[in-house]
């Protein structure tokens, strides 16, 4: 009986985090609250996501984005539309990403587990290893995974797969990974553990 009841409950929460497991359901109420179509079209190209489950049981659910020139741009601008910038606020706004993404490849993801203490994904021993794969299986683990605390309103309209009622979302960086990027070649982002694995690929023609 309790475990039926784990059961129900783990049901209920992934239609509600989940969408029914579909993004377009997120980008449709992120169009609805008026983000713009041009923002919501990069945000899909470049977002991916994965259930993992066991006997019908949600063992992790995580969507992540890939923070790369083009999902960037796209991102600038809706600010600059919504806000109102001017052009030099752009500009250093611009500039301040530019400069990071010298630096890093950056991720934002957000994860959903069933049991809380195995939403662990920025601390020391965590249950989880995180790492991306490039085109010929090397791994490139992270230099940074750090939880986003707290999270605005400005997070959740952009993101709109984020619901902070049920599960965490995370800032990941790792070091300069442009090779396979600028050639075109696929890259996998890896979440693996005793839970589940979860693998995300992104880029490719």
């Amino acid at each position: 009986m309790k475990r039926w009841f784990r059961l129900v409950i783990g049901a209920a929460v992934l239609f509600s985090v989940a969408g029914c497991g579909h993004l377009e359901g997120y980008l449709d109420i992120a169009r609805e609250k008026g983000m713009s179509a041009e923002y919501m079209a990069a945000l899909k190209r470049w977002t991916r996501s994965q259930t993992v489950y066991s006997q019908f049981e949600t063992r992790v659910y995580i969507s992540a984005t890939f923070r790369g020139p083009e999902f960037r741009q796209a991102y600038l601008r809706e600010y600059a539309r919504i806000y109102s910038l001017g052009e030099s606020e752009q500009k250093a706004k611009a500039d301040i990403q530019a400069a990071l993404a010298s630096d890093f490849t950056e991720f934002m993801f957000y994860a959903y587990t069933p049991e809380k203490s195995s939403n662990d994904f920025d601390r020391r021993g965590s249950v989880w290893t995180i790492y991306l794969l490039d085109s010929q299986g090397a791994k490139v683990h992270p230099v940074e995974v750090r939880r986003i605390d707290p999270v605005t309103p400005v997070l959740t309209e952009f993101f709109p797969y984020v619901n902070p009622h049920y599960g965490i979302a995370y800032h990941l960086r790792f070091p300069p990974f442009a090779k396979d990027w600028a050639e075109g070649s696929p890259i996998k982002l890896v979440f693996a553990g005793v839970i589940g694995r979860v693998e995300l690929e992104f880029g490719g023609r």
